[in-house]
């Protein structure tokens, strides 16, 4: 009799953790096979989805994505963290469609669950109330496609700058926009968000408006700092990682702005502008150029 039952408490407890091993879902992270200094971005993208996710497995995209159905076939995956908008597009072609969370891609709320690389304008307010008091209104032009900010549909707290959107639909006319600002209409207490894809020969003109007007350039775009623009404010990609992560451990994932921004200053410009940034102020720019 106790043997007997010594073996049904085996049976059991198998029985127990082959289940409980069973349940654990399969989550893949699908990312583009990439050279420096892209890599580097989606290694740390990458660790921060596995401080949320310790079982994920890594599918690299090569850049010919037509066996890409049957690469995710091979891990049989519960869900996918697509980085980036190639693989995000592929694999949303895939049977797979509705088990995909996307990262890295400026996606909006009718599209996939995942992260947006967009920036909540609230939270873009807060920031500037923190680092730049002295801007008192800023103009956010974007392309409609290609958002980087998102309009924070409740009421903004009344210490916070004003977020004035200007999109259009396609860059001609967005430069357009962003041209009729920079030489006519914004003032020196007024800052100017540029578009994050904006052409380097555009950004070069604008840049060299604003610095005869002292106009205040903003931006999304890290690269833009070292360009002529005075603050950017760009994603903490490893944050950004521990975002989807948390986001592909829910039952149904839905959409988030981006959560965590680096700041970066260019001194030299500040320096032009005649503005003076205090020195605790300074210790929470991730960059600075001098």
């Amino acid at each position: 009799m106790t043997k007997r039952i010594y073996k049904l408490s085996l049976i059991f407890l198998l029985v127990i953790f082959g289940n409980a091993h069973a349940k654990t879902p399969i989550i893949l992270i699908a990312y583009p096979a990439v050279e420096e200094p892209l890599h580097s971005i989606y290694a740390s993208v990458i660790k921060g989805i596995e401080k949320k996710i310790s079982h994920a497995e890594l599918l690299e995209v090569a850049d010919n994505i037509n066996n890409l159905q049957g690469d995710l076939n091979k891990h049989h995956p519960d869900k996918i963290i697509a980085l980036g908008k190639r693989v995000a597009d592929a694999a949303l072609k895939t049977t797979y469609r509705n088990q995909i969370v996307v990262g890295l891609v400026h996606s909006t709320p009718h599209e996939s669950p995942g992260v947006s690389l967009a920036l909540d304008s609230q939270e873009l307010a807060k920031r500037l109330t923190q680092l730049a008091p002295f801007i008192k209104k800023v103009y956010a032009v974007q392309e409609s496609s290609y958002p980087a900010i998102t309009l924070y549909d409740a009421d903004t707290p009344i210490n916070t700058p004003p977020i004035i959107m200007k999109e259009g639909g396609d860059m001609v006319s967005t430069i357009r926009l962003l041209g009729q600002l920079v030489e006519q209409d914004a003032t020196s207490s007024d800052a100017v968000l540029v578009p994050s894809n904006l052409p380097g020969n555009i950004l070069f003109e604008i840049t060299k408006i604003a610095w005869d007007r002292k106009i205040i350039l903003l931006s999304t775009n890290l690269s833009h700092l070292e360009s002529g623009v005075l603050m950017v404010f760009y994603p903490d990609v490893e944050k950004l990682g521990e975002q989807l992560g948390r986001l592909a451990n829910n039952s149904k994932p839905g959409f988030e702005n981006l959560q965590s921004v680096n700041a970066g200053l260019n001194q030299r410009i500040a320096q032009h502008l005649n503005i003076r940034i205090e020195a605790s102020l300074l210790n929470q720019f991730s960059v600075k150029l001098k």
